[in-house]
């Protein structure tokens, strides 16, 4: 196994308390298998992520892993907080439901599933909008020093706090990117599948994507001893899990002859939202981008890097805070699992679009 430059993985112990998810009895341990991605993409990729602050890097390509890289201090066993991509296991994992009858449709009203929004305008609010960003609900900034917000991100009543957040506008109007749309999504969640007898979040998570997949032990930060995850952030997990979560993308819910996940799922989340082409069910997509600008919706002023377009254009991603990343092309069985020290002069595009043109050199299409 290479390494890359770095000063080691940032300790995570300041995330508390947290909740194990068991991984399965043999978690995957595919070797590196060299081929199918040209040496010199796999250098020029290793190059940029160290030059970010890179800690991991892996690439799946056509049935094999084709390139593992970690920091000094890093291993595969490291487990890695990657802040929003939890919001696309969260995606995943509502395919489980839906198939094991916990939620009827995500077409259903929240307030089906949370009872404290039954009665109130809110509960209205399919969880379709709430999954594609689309909540209407007022979003609280952190850049402007809103009690809420903080109370939202390190408070240890986080879901009580996310269902006080009012509507600002009908749902299904506007894409927003918001924290609280995925936190009551989680909670809708959670309700669901404890009322049909399937344990708690976290156990659900297990027994329902976990370990069918073959991911290790991992970790949910939750708001208080008995209380909920964050559903938008604080799934911690070694990156080969999260190149598992981009498998099961590229194979159509399916992993090494197993159907994991139903592929009418993975269909229905990488579909493109109506209101923004590059997005679609808590999982991003590849979309004409202007200016050279991804935008998270008009109350986010932040906008991520995105120097060119994407060279794959069924690119679907999952995107964490500052340059964590899970890229996705079925088409070509490529998955990308890049995980660093925030950035924010990350630019999405660079990672893929070398893989991809590194694919086609290796296959000797170039």
């Amino acid at each position: 196994m290479t390494t890359m430059n770095g000063r080691g993985v940032d300790e995570i112990h300041g995330y508390a308390p947290l909740r194990p998810v068991a991984g399965a009895a043999a978690p995957d341990a595919s070797p590196v298998v060299p081929g199918g991605v040209s040496q010199a993409a796999l250098d020029a990729a290793q190059a940029f992520s160290d030059a970010h602050d890179g800690l991991a890097l892996l690439v799946w390509s056509g049935g094999a892993l084709r390139h593992e890289a970690y920091a000094p201090h890093v291993t595969a066993d490291s487990l890695f907080e990657t802040f929003s991509m939890h919001k696309s296991a969260l995606g995943l994992l509502y395919g489980a439901a839906l198939r094991d009858g916990a939620i009827a449709s995500i077409d259903d009203p929240v307030g089906l599933y949370v009872a404290e929004w039954r009665d109130d305008p809110r509960g209205a609010i399919p969880l379709r909008h709430l999954l594609g960003m689309s909540s209407g609900l007022t979003v609280h900034s952190l850049d402007k020093g809103d009690p809420v917000a903080l109370s939202l991100m390190l408070g240890d009543r986080i879901s009580e706090t996310a269902l006080t957040v009012q509507a600002e506008r009908p749902s299904g109007e506007v894409f927003d990117y918001y924290n609280v749309a995925a936190q009551v999504a989680g909670l809708a969640l959670s309700r669901a599948v404890a009322a049909k007898g399937l344990g708690d979040a976290a156990t659900y998570l297990s027994k329902a994507l976990w370990a069918p997949m073959g991911g290790a032990d991992a970790r949910l930060w939750v708001e208080r001893e008995d209380g909920e995850p964050r559903f938008f952030a604080g799934l911690q997990a070694r990156a080969r899990d999260w190149l598992q979560l981009g498998r099961l993308i590229a194979g159509a819910g399916a992993l090494d002859g197993r159907q994991v996940l139903p592929a009418d799922w993975i269909a229905a989340i990488t579909a493109e939202n109506p209101l923004n082409p590059a997005y679609g069910l808590l999982v991003w997509r590849a979309a004409p981008i202007e200016n050279g600008r991804r935008p998270y919706g008009p109350s986010t002023a932040y906008a991520a890097p995105h120097g060119a377009p994407f060279q794959a254009d069924d690119l679907v991603y999952f995107d964490g805070f500052g340059g964590q990343r899970v890229y996705v092309s079925p088409s070509r069985d490529l998955v990308i699992v890049r995980i660093g020290r925030p950035r924010l002069d990350f630019d999405d595009a660079v990672l893929p679009n070398l893989i991809v043109e590194g694919v086609g050199e290796g296959l000797g299409w170039g």
